[in-house]
């Protein structure tokens, strides 16, 4: 699948920041709504927001993807972007009685709802992919939520296979 010609990548920026929170708020009404342990503390939005930031300012894998804004009816012609989806990864250190010492930790990837199944979602993968690549990480994991289908079989098409499952008791 290519990705629309209206589409593109880039590294993100701090001007980012609104829009990245918007879009992982949007995801996590989502999962929320999959399940009911998952639920967002008062003040997540902002708790994600110096999340996002933090990496932005360590030099993580933080992209992206933006189309032209559309014109609006009655108003002059904005030619500004929007951003419809991005991509947070970042290298982190294993545990020291395990090998390799370091592997791509993918933490958040979200497309926008009516921009999904157009190829946006695999572009931001692979701008991570050469950004670990070029890190000299060979292996990435993430972490999907089991009641997250879509997400389980995207990732899958990506090639990720399942590695540890997580689970929950109440006490």
């Amino acid at each position: 699948m290519n990705l629309p010609d209206n589409v593109s990548i880039r590294p993100a920026t701090f001007d980012d920041l609104d829009a990245i929170v918007a879009l992982w708020l949007d995801m996590m009404r989502e999962h929320e709504a999959f399940d009911p342990r998952i639920r967002l503390a008062p003040g997540a939005d902002i708790a994600y927001r110096n999340y996002a930031y933090h990496h932005l300012r360590e030099g993580a894998a933080v992209f992206v993807a933006e189309i032209p804004d559309e014109p609006r009816r009655g108003k002059p012609e904005r030619r500004g972007r929007q951003i419809v989806g991005y991509v947070l990864a970042y290298v982190a250190r294993n545990l020291p009685m395990y090998q390799p010492k370091r592997y791509g930790y993918l933490s958040d990837l979200v497309v926008a709802a009516p921009w999904r199944r157009c190829g946006i979602g695999t572009a931001l993968l692979e701008s991570v992919r050469c950004w670990l690549r070029q890190e000299e990480v060979a292996h990435v994991q993430l972490q999907v939520y089991s009641e997250n289908g879509a997400g389980l079989s995207f990732w899958r098409q990506q090639g990720f296979r399942d590695f540890v499952h997580g689970l929950w008791a109440p006490l």
